[in-house]
């Protein structure tokens, strides 16, 4: 985990630092963008994803400002293209982002994720994805038959595509074989079956 030096805190808590901050006083520009930056210690595009959502909620609308931000190159490469164009036309419109937004996500403190969403972007995020990936990945190289059950059960129960297509690729070009269960577990999620 990433420490500063200065304040003696991880990047984690100093993101959860400043999200208290942006609690107390939500229009504060200043404070906003003190979490952005603090959002860009962690990794993955959610943490920083939310902080932004938050700034359009909290903070008046002010688009030039809003739009240099974005344009930043520590911040434009973190962000999905249909994220990025997201957030610059919500900031364009005018308008404050609504408490309930698609923009929103589990590290966001003024807006919650909407149900616009897809049911597994709620439960395991891209970046979970990526994470619970790289974690089974040795595992099931070592032929753990346990940690291949648990990780399809995951990917199933979540509706977990990616980390599923990730693992099964990185897989079959070891040139593995794989289980009749992938099979099931592929069509399941192609069907786009959640066990509830």
């Amino acid at each position: 985990m990433m420490r500063n030096a200065q304040h003696g805190l991880s990047a984690r808590q100093q993101f959860r630092q400043a999200g208290r901050r942006v609690l107390n006083a939500p229009a504060d520009l200043a404070l906003h963008e003190q979490r952005v930056n603090a959002a860009l210690g962690l990794e993955g595009a959610e943490p920083l994803q939310g902080a932004l959502a938050d700034w359009l909620h909290g903070c008046a609308p002010d688009a030039a400002r809003f739009q240099a931000l974005l344009a930043r190159a520590d911040i434009q490469p973190r962000l999905a293209p249909f994220v990025l164009q997201g957030l610059q036309a919500q900031a364009a419109s005018g308008r404050k982002l609504p408490a309930a937004s698609v923009w929103a996500t589990r590290w966001s403190v003024l807006v919650a994720p909407s149900l616009d969403v897809p049911r597994r972007a709620l439960l395991c995020s891209v970046d979970d994805s990526r994470r619970i990936a790289a974690e089974a990945l040795p595992a099931l190289l070592a032929g753990d038959a346990q940690a291949e059950q648990d990780f399809l059960a995951h990917c199933e129960g979540a509706g977990d595509s990616l980390g599923f297509m990730l693992v099964r690729r990185a897989l079959t070009r070891e040139g593995r074989a794989l289980s009749p269960q992938w099979e099931a577990v592929s069509l399941a999620l192609q069907n786009g079956v959640i066990q509830a």
